[in-house]
């Protein structure tokens, strides 16, 4: 049978038994979730990575005998549906070309995608069939829209008691802003999903004349050590008028200043009329000179920057890229403004000299900076001005506030990590909006219990704790409504719609009672209804009264509540920690008891396009579907989640698809062809039993931590090259085979589960795991500690290394010997062996060996034999063959070593050699035999 035949074979048998639709029952509960997707464009290969990494977890707990939910459900809030219907509406060629040449989509079917409502039907029955023929093993049944009108009710009570706990504000505040829009926007709503990161600059006024020169800076505390002002003499300056003043910045911070303040745009300045002249430093009352500078970014801050050269690698680079130009007599002026331990007077020439910057535009000047800015905010202290021997971060907001307080600077808001587009082309900028709502991340005393959520919850991987810990710190108010797009209307002003960051953060609760809610009217789920449901507030039969929902169906949403939550296991990529899944804890811990707070949260990587990231302009977008179809959903499945660790990006190339599907059909082979098989016995007969064994035992472990790339390559490529050397070395018992087979497969099921099923009913009949009619939900197997053969383990592992050993001295020799001698190591060598393993230091085991009468008998050879272990003390093991124990190996192994080397072989202890041989058999060291060629 063809792969898609399979898939579709037993993807149908699953949804015709029910097998993902749990209900309520007396047995193990285990819930997890992932993000749900956002349905404006088909999903492509690295959407895969994060459902397939949650699938095979819930595939994994349902076979270790739990009850598991794994639901999904459809994001729309905000606005990027509604920018992408009305660009398919305006025929936007960029977005028929990407529809139709990358994903494949008739240009018929494009041109019909002109509402929100015609792109979310269409593309959200696009995933959700990907996501079926990936055979996640998920409940549709519990499937709901963010604009459906049952979920509305639900956000809306979920800000009634935002607001009940003094969460919710409203006031004045700058926000990530679309011009064109005119709407607060977050990561969803802009290009490449970028969270919009805005930051507070301090702009600094400089006398100029009439006017005032706007400097935008982050460390006000340096204003001691301007030396001179910088502007781009190819940028576009202009003079403003606001509150009484006037003020020179670039036509572009112009721009972007109007949103935060009242302005009006009076004239154009020329750089000519301000290079090479003064203004005033309104802090020292020092003059200082203009001067020209390439890096000086007319969109970020102000643009026009203060120079600090002994600080800042940027300023010290543009003022020595001045020599050779008029301005050279500049060029050496700098004024240290804070020490720091490690660094000299000028730590900012020291840094770049260090790292060789060649110039302003040597990518090198960034890191400079960042690593000079960083350790100074952190253990720099002042030298001068009025706050001097305090340190600098502290001295910093005194500065500060002292400026704004005597009218010598005023404060902006500008995007850090820009420059950020909006969905629909625009340049996003920072607008300060008046009554504007936010929830307010920023309360302390809600931050608290947040870090005591984290820290009772399992975070995986573990270095991401950190991470978690620096947003919860950094969190402040967050915009939560906007004027337009899709999603539920806000309770407490109805012409603002909450935006999509805000009403994603506790919707995993919904999944538990959507299924019951289909055919309820939405204006029957009241707040009291929720409060029910969710908190157990009030009580059934009078909630029934009130709102006509029956009392039997209102308990049953509640019993579900409880049963499933709270959540055990939401799973992300690792991009989200810095919003949403920190949102998710902040909201868990306002809403519910401590006892529902989430249990464990997975962030994995991205996936790479062969060693690439995928990107429209590069053209290397794998539509998930196309991939489906052109390599078959276990194929996909399992190289999205086996290439890499858990936090790393995963590579997905056609090679290691074809090495896929090769290996696989290398099991069905065994698994046809199994009872074939004679009932001979051969000593690699356990190896083999013991290696599949000690895999069932690190598995369990592996999936605490979810190791899947370990469990993976364990279970799959470990297997195919152990059922390779096992036929290789003349392995024919149906036995051992059939039990390898039995328990291979149902390590493989969760990650190639279509396949699994397949060999699981072409094995029939088990013999030794328990029988299931899906092994999707078979018994996850226990591993045999008696099977478990370390000796045969060592065994084999002498065999394979030797063989290899000698290879490789052909190779070198260039010439195929007619007979090898293999010598094998005295037992009084395997003593001093374990010594070295325990003590590790060569002085320590000598003094021990002279202990012993054969060793002390000859010292000479005792230090030769242990220099030798000494040497590979690392790649020692606790446990080594006995002299007996080698022989009998090699011996055994005596036929397969002849017919692979083409040679005869003689297998003999070292004090056995021929006197010829003997030099070199005294090299023989334990599991490592000495080597004669004739």
């Amino acid at each position: 049978m063809e792969s898609r035949e399979i898939e579709e074979k037993w993807q149908k048998r699953w949804a015709d038994a029910k097998t993902f639709e749990p209900d309520v029952s007396e047995s193990r509960k285990f819930f997890l979730t992932a993000a749900f997707p956002y349905p404006n464009s088909p999903q492509h290969i690295g959407h895969a990575r994060t459902y397939t990494t949650t699938d095979v977890y819930a595939r994994f707990m349902r076979m270790k005998g739990y009850n598991v939910l794994f639901p999904m459900g459809f994001h729309v809030t905000g606005t990027p549906v509604l920018a992408m219907a009305k660009r398919i509406a305006e025929g936007d060629k960029e977005i028929y070309e990407i529809f139709k040449n990358i994903y494949n989509i008739p240009e018929h079917i494009i041109s019909q995608l002109t509402t929100p409502e015609k792109l979310v039907d269409y593309f959200s029955k696009e995933i959700e069939l990907g996501m079926r023929e990936m055979g996640f093993s998920i409940d549709w049944r519990r499937k709901f829209y963010t604009y459906d009108k049952i979920f509305n009710k639900f956000i809306e009570w979920q800000f009634l008691k935002l607001n009940e706990k003094g969460y919710l504000k409203q006031g004045s505040h700058p926000v990530p802003w679309c011009p064109k829009d005119n709407n607060a926007v977050g990561s969803h709503d802009t290009q490449g999903d970028v969270d919009p990161n805005i930051d507070e600059y301090v702009l600094i006024k400089f006398k100029f004349g009439n006017y005032y020169l706007l400097t935008a800076t982050f460390r006000p505390e340096t204003i001691y050590g301007v030396t001179n002002l910088w502007v781009n003499p190819g940028v576009n300056y202009v003079r403003i008028e606001s509150n009484g003043e006037s003020y020179v910045v670039s036509s572009d911070a112009a721009e972007k200043l109007k949103h935060q303040m009242k302005l009006e745009v009076k004239e154009q300045i020329r750089t000519v009329d301000l290079i090479g002249k003064n203004c005033t430093n309104p802090m020292t009352g020092e003059e200082i000179p203009i001067l020209p500078a390439d890096f000086v970014d007319p969109k970020n801050g102000s643009g026009v920057v203060m120079s600090v050269p002994a600080h800042a690698p940027y300023d010290f680079l543009a003022l020595r890229d001045l020599k050779g130009t008029s301005f050279e007599s500049y060029s050496d002026r700098l004024i240290q403004v804070i020490e720091l331990a490690g660094y000299g007077k000028y730590p900012a020439k020291e840094i770049s000299e260090k790292m060789r910057v060649a110039n302003q535009q040597d990518g090198k000047a960034e890191q400079a900076t960042e690593q000079l800015y960083r350790a100074e905010a952190h253990g720099g202290k002042m030298i001068v001005g009025k706050y001097k021997g305090e340190k600098a971060l502290i001295a910093k907001e005194k500065i500060k506030q002292d400026m704004l307080g005597e009218g010598k600077a005023l404060l902006i808001y500008d995007i850090i990590n820009g420059p950020i587009y909006c969905r629909c082309g625009t340049l996003c900028v920072v607008k300060r909006v008046e009554g504007q709502w936010f929830i307010n991340y920023g309360d302390e005393g809600w931050k608290e219990q947040v870090r005591e959520c984290l820290k009772q919850a399992n975070i995986i991987p573990k270095k991401t704790i950190v991470e978690y810990e620096y947003t919860i710190d950094w969190l402040k108010e967050k915009a939560c409504v906007r004027a337009s797009g899709l999603g539920t209307p806000f309770p407490f002003d109805r012409t603002q719609i909450i935006e999509s960051l805000s009403d994603s953060t506790i919707y995993m609760a919904f999944y538990t009672i959507s299924h019951y809610l289909k055919d309820v009217d939405a204006e029957k789920l009241s707040p009291e209804f929720f409060d029910f449901v969710m908190l157990g507030k009030g009580d059934a039969k009078g909630l029934s009264a009130k709102t006509g929902i029956e009392e039997r169906l209102l308990n049953s949403m509640r019993e579900e509540l409880l049963y499933w939550y709270p959540l055990d296991s939401r799973h992300s990529a690792g991009d989200l920690v810095h919003n949403h899944l920190t949102f998710l804890l902040f909201n868990h811990v306002a809403i519910f008891p401590r006892e529902l707070w989430p249990k464990q949260i997975v962030t994995n990587g991205f996936v790479l396009m062969e060693g690439k990231k995928m990107s429209k302009s590069m053209g290397n977008i794998l539509p998930l579907r196309e991939a489906i179809k052109k390599y078959g959903t276990d194929v996909v499945r399992f190289s999205v989640v086996s290439g890499a660790d858990l936090s790393q990006d995963a590579d997905f190339n056609p090679t290691m698809a074809e090495g896929i599907a090769s290996r696989m059909g290398s099991i069905a082979m065994l698994v046809e062809r199994c009872s074939e098989f004679p009932a001979d016995v051969n000593s690699v007969d356990r190896w083999l039993l013991s290696a599949i064994h000690k895999k069932v035992k690190l598995s369990g472990e592996r999936y605490k931590n979810l190791e899947l790339r370990d469990i993976a390559q364990d279970a799959f490529y470990g297997a195919v090259n152990e059922l390779k050397w096992y036929m290789r070395r003349d392995g024919k018992n149906r036995k051992v085979l059939r039990e390898y087979l039995e328990y291979i497969i149902l390590l493989l099921a969760p990650f190639m589960p279509h396949f699994s099923e397949e060999m699981w009913e072409k094995l029939g009949k088990k013999e030794f795991v328990k029988d299931s009619d899906f092994v999707s939900i078979a018994e996850w197997p226990r591993h045999d500690e008696m099977k478990i053969d370390k000796v045969a383990d060592l065994s084999e592992e002498l065999i394979s290394e030797t063989r290899e050993d000698i290879e490789n001295i052909v190779r070198i020799r260039k010439a195929a010997p007619r007979s090898i001698y293999i010598y094998c190591a005295s037992d009084w060598k395997r003593k001093l062996y374990s010594m070295a393993y325990k003590e590790k230091k060569f002085d320590v085991v000598m003094k021990e060996a002279m202990r012993d009468d054969r060793m002390r008998a000859d010292p000479d050879e005792t230090q030769r034999v242990l220099q030798q272990l000494i040497k590979n003390v690392n790649y020692l093991s606790p446990l080594v063959l006995t002299l007996r124990q080698e022989m009998e190996a090699l011996e055994g192994a005596k036929k397969f070593l002849s017919r692979e080397l083409n040679a005869d072989v003689y297998i003999m202890p070292e004090e056995k050699a021929q006197e010829a041989h003997a030099k070199k058999a005294r090299q023989a060291t334990p599991m490592k035999p000495s080597i004669f060629f004739e």
